[in-house]
């Protein structure tokens, strides 16, 4: 006689979107791997990867969904996020973050 068990699954959402103010969202061609809600820069070929602590004053938008290399990435260029909501690079602060993402309109709490 076979046994069962229940499964237990739980998940707790995160909230991204903090405010009504309006997204802009724009698409290019991930340069690596990227993970959702990741600040992020132009590469010297045009692509799109994830900021550094160098390229902070660079950077174009928040990821809205992860991409693999080479394939297409939409990002938000502006909108008002939650900080802890964004998927931080090694080496990247927020708050070093935050006044570059402010002169795009990109606002976090």
């Amino acid at each position: 006689m076979p046994k069962y068990a229940v499964e237990t699954r739980s998940t707790e959402p995160k909230n991204f979107f903090a405010g009504d103010f309006p997204t802009l969202p724009e698409s290019g061609t991930a340069g690596a791997k990227l993970a959702e809600h990741t600040p992020v820069a132009k590469g010297e070929d045009g692509s799109i990867v994830a900021v550094t602590a160098e390229t902070i004053d660079k950077v174009v938008g928040i990821t809205a969904e992860a991409a693999e290399s080479g394939e297409p990435v939409v990002y938000f260029m502006t909108g008002e996020f939650f900080a802890d909501a964004i998927t931080l690079p090694d080496g990247v602060e927020i708050e070093a973050l935050k006044d570059s993402l402010r002169k795009l309109s990109i606002f976090l709490r």
